[in-house]
């Protein structure tokens, strides 16, 4: 045959990669199938002919061999399928000498992909060792062919012989409620979702989270897996068989009453009956779905036994679906009594143990669990993620392993997302040792964090593979955790690595953005996504008005978009997304940025009012530059951008970014200096003074003082009990009032212990008077916490005396409250300042005490202390 293409040499003067290559160049496409291809290598034959399509509306088609004939000028033959399902694909083997494809060569769901020229006429052989195999093979076509306004273009040299190197390879796939409520992102059609699932197949998953009805139909259409799930005690009943769930959550119920697990057995036998056959089912353990009660004391064996026992209803129907259940917030008792369960005997029933969020027991992020093990950490190996999956690997029997349930979905308060304080004890106590303080370093951008929900936009390549590569060595696969479409890139990056893991990043990072955005866009969108990740974290040393990376995040994204042929930006909804955030993150720099200087130019007013004299026309000139400033016109035009391009995005795949409609915020804490500059024109004298020394000088606690940030990384030198206070729930915008500086909106607490949080003072001076002052906040709570926080007040001691007794605290918005120390507690040169819970608070059942300590209880709580010297206060007159 005559070569009817001509091969050009082109040089790509792009840093992505920038060398001179081959290109082969094509007008149109044939997919050759075989005649005895079946119903889904058809499908995936027409799905890779629509993908190919798209982009610039190139001509690509699909044939049986029957119909095949010689290649037209600029014609790519691509020949797909499983061997023995063509008699062409099994003769291009057999000419060109190719081993057969097997079990182990290149494995199961594999495939050979290779650009071929044996005659002078290339082609390209797509051969599947089996269905998901030639599927898996299409979502290579895709990731290595350039399609431009006129061609398919592809570099040789072209082969691939790969298959995947974990079993389970899965996600969740809808769109989350935030998008919709808060993002304001039109309901995705069922086409939609089949885009989503499809995407994430072509990147190599087999196995997606869904029900019965159109959509599991559609996935098993194209030969791929199902999981559905169950919760083992999540139902309604009489209240006599409702759970004490840990949160007090209702929709639980307590499998030890006999006619509630009863129902529940029940009910899973008629779900899933007559239903279709999943391949796995989940029953989960979470999310704080169980029973605190004594009667289920360990939950973790009443729950395994019930499970038993609806695996075997299932399993009725449906013997070939295996079953496996996650251990999330279970402690320490749950996971022995089960550990010694299902080691009694063969549990054939059971085919894995998952582990979700919470279900580390050695890690304090989110969900809180209740008991930690402890004896893990005296020799902790690779670290606390592998530890732990290693001690579950010791304890399980050989007819069980070990999947996981990755939650790679909030960007905060999650299972490996930041947090939001140091975490706080356990029931028995415990904290995590110091050397593992790491993972409980990483706390989101301060200002970032006001604007945007748990479940936004983001990206996460250095850290998510990091985390990857400490788990997934132990296991035999993973189906994610996703709540919405925001999480892409993670999601994506999981799927790859989970086909084959000792993948470097920055290939599995250039990959990603050449797949997305293509070959011109793909090295600043790869530089993008980096940045948006370092972007992200909160800096301690830098705020957001510091960070250039929110900058240089805008411009690779911009640059990209520029550089992006009109072909490929008209639907790409991702770079859309991108440039969204982008636009939005640097709208909130600007906004700190002119709120910070306002705090400054307060700050510096009022100190020159305390160097001339003039206090009083100072707190006049300092008020009018306290309120938040409207946006300036730069920052008008990026959040205009924003919005087109969300508008955009919501359009073409229904998604928006949150943010959008969430910009007015105080960041600084401008409400509390105009709090304080107003509360300051009120009084007289020393009392005078002292209010404004707190908005000129905050932290000076004067000579021989002490100051003490509570909560914060910021030092706490003085403080010898208590912890950070987290919370006990993903924070929202109404449990404290913007109006509060970010040192007053930190707290250290403790919860139902006896001791409260405590200060230990030394090398005092004995003869000299001393008055403490604190800073007080309490939290608002959401109804469903409300109804059992009945703490409002604490006592404090100086040694043994009171200085307040059953003292509440504001709710929402702090103050300060000063005491002075007694003389007699000074007089062997320290003081120990002690508070103490009030009356009632965290008493009466262990369940109920429970409920509360687990949905964020406080016993005692304080945000910041000065000891000062009265003789040395800064502010006063003659000192």
């Amino acid at each position: 045959m005559k070569n009817r293409l001509s091969i050009i040499l082109i040089l790509l003067f792009l840093s992505f990669p920038s060398f001179a290559v081959e290109v082969l160049n094509f007008q149109k496409a044939t997919i050759v199938i075989g005649n005895e291809a079946g119903p889904i290598e058809k499908r995936i034959a027409n799905l890779l002919a629509e993908r190919l399509q798209e982009p610039s509306g190139l001509p690509a088609s699909v044939i049986a061999e029957s119909e095949m004939g010689e290649p037209s000028e600029g014609e790519l033959q691509i020949l797909l399928g499983i061997p023995d399902h063509s008699e062409t694909i099994s003769k291009v083997f057999y000419d060109e000498r190719i081993d057969p494809l097997t079990e182990l060569d290149p494995g199961l769901e594999g495939f050979l992909l290779k650009l071929m020229d044996p005659d002078g006429d290339p082609f390209l052989l797509a051969a599947g060792f089996d269905e998901r195999g030639c599927l898996y093979a299409v979502g290579e076509i895709l990731r290595k062919v350039r399609i431009t306004e006129k061609e398919f273009q592809f570099f040789p040299p072209l082969e691939v012989r790969t298959a995947p190197a974990f079993e389970v390879r899965g996600t969740q796939f809808e769109q989350s409620g935030v998008a919709i409520n808060k993002g304001k992102a039109r309901p995705w059609t069922n086409k939609d979702r089949e885009r989503v699932i499809l995407d994430y197949a072509l990147a190599g998953a087999n196995v997606f989270s869904t029900g019965p009805g159109e959509m599991f139909d559609f996935i098993k259409s194209f030969g791929l897996m199902t999981q559905g799930g169950f919760g083992a005690n999540t139902g309604s009943g009489p209240p006599e068989w409702n759970a004490k769930e840990s949160i007090g959550r209702t929709g639980y119920l307590c499998l030890s009453v006999p006619e509630a697990k009863a129902a529940q057995i029940e009910r899973c036998e008629n779900q899933f009956k007559n239903g279709p056959e999943f391949d796995f089912i989940k029953f989960h353990g979470g999310d704080g779905g169980g029973c605190e009660c004594d009667l289920c004391n360990p939950y973790g064996l009443t729950f395994i036994k019930t499970v038993e026992e609806m695996a075997n209803a299932i399993h009725k129907y449906h013997p070939k679906t295996r079953i496996y259940f996650t251990n999330q917030k279970f402690d320490d008792e749950d996971d022995i009594a089960i550990f010694k369960y299902l080691q009694e005997k063969p549990r054939d029933w059971l085919w894995a143990w998952g582990y979700g969020p919470g279900s580390d027991a050695m890690g304090w992020q989110p969900g809180h669990r209740q008991t930690h093990r402890m004896d893990l950490f005296r020799h902790p190996g690779m670290g606390p993620f592998a530890r732990y999956c290693q001690e579950i690997l010791h304890q399980l029997p050989p007819q069980q392993v070990l999947v996981f349930y990755n939650e790679i979905t909030h960007w905060r308060y999650s299972q490996h997302g930041y947090i939001q304080m140091y975490p706080r004890a356990d029931r028995n106590g415990d904290l995590p040792p110091p050397w593992n303080h790491f993972i409980y370093e990483r706390r989101p951008d301060q200002a970032i964090t006001m604007v945007y929900d748990r479940l936004t936009f983001f990206a996460w390549p250095k850290f998510y593979y990091w985390v990857f590569h400490q788990l997934l060595p132990y296991g035999v696969g993973d189906i994610t955790h996703s709540s919405g479409h925001h999480d892409h890139f993670n999601q994506w990056m999981w799927q790859r690595l989970l086909w084959a893991p000792h993948t470097p990043l920055q290939d599995v990072v250039d990959e990603y953005s050449l797949t997305w955005f293509g070959r011109e866009a793909a090295p600043m969108m790869a530089q993008a996504l980096y940045q948006l990740e370092e972007n992200l974290e909160e800096d301690r040393e830098h705020p957001i008005d510091e960070k250039p990376g929110i900058d240089r995040y805008y411009r690779l994204v911009k640059s990209a978009g520029e550089k992006m042929p009109a072909h490929l930006m008209k639907d790409n909804w991702i770079w859309r997304e991108h440039m969204v955030k982008a636009s939005l993150d640097k709208h909130i720099k600007l906004d700190y940025k002119q709120q910070h200087e306002r705090q400054k130019e307060i700050e510096s007013i009022i100190r020159k009012g305390f160097e001339d004299g003039n206090l009083n026309a100072a707190i006049a000139k300092a008020l009018l530059l306290a309120a938040t400033p409207e946006p300036t016109e730069e920052m008008r035009a990026l959040h205009e951008e924003a919005l087109r391009l969300g508008k955009e995005s919501n359009e073409i795949m229904g998604v928006r970014n949150e943010g959008l409609f969430n910009l007015k915020h105080d960041y600084v804490g401008l409400g509390w200096y105009e709090r304080q500059l107003k509360k300051a024109q009120e009084l007289e004298g020393d009392a005078k003074r002292e209010a404004l020394w707190l908005v000129a000088h905050y932290a000076d606690a004067g000579e021989g003082g002490y100051y003490d940030n509570c909560g914060t990384f910021d030092p706490s030198p003085n403080l010898v009990n208590g912890y950070p206070y987290d919370h006990g729930q993903p924070f929202v915008p109404m449990m404290l009032s913007e109006a509060n500086t970010p040192s007053q909106k930190s707290m250290c607490f403790t919860q139902d212990e006896e001791e409260g949080v405590a200060f230990e003072y030394r090398n005092l001076d004995p003869n000299a008077d001393y008055q403490i002052r604190f800073t007080f906040v309490r939290p608002w709570y959401q109804e469903r916490y409300n109804m059992r926080m009945n703490q409002k007040s604490e006592t404090i001691y100086a040694d043994d005396q009171v200085l307040a007794q059953e003292l509440e605290l504001p709710q929402r918005v702090s103050d300060f409250f000063t005491f002075d120390i007694p003389k007699e507690a000074v007089q062997d040169g320290t003081l120990k300042i002690q508070f103490k819970k009030a009356e009632g608070v965290a008493d009466g059942p262990r369940v109920l005490r429970e409920m509360w300590r687990n949905s964020g209880g406080w016993g005692t709580i304080v945000s910041e202390a000065w000891l000062m010297r009265k003789d040395k206060l800064p502010w006063a007159e003659g000192n």
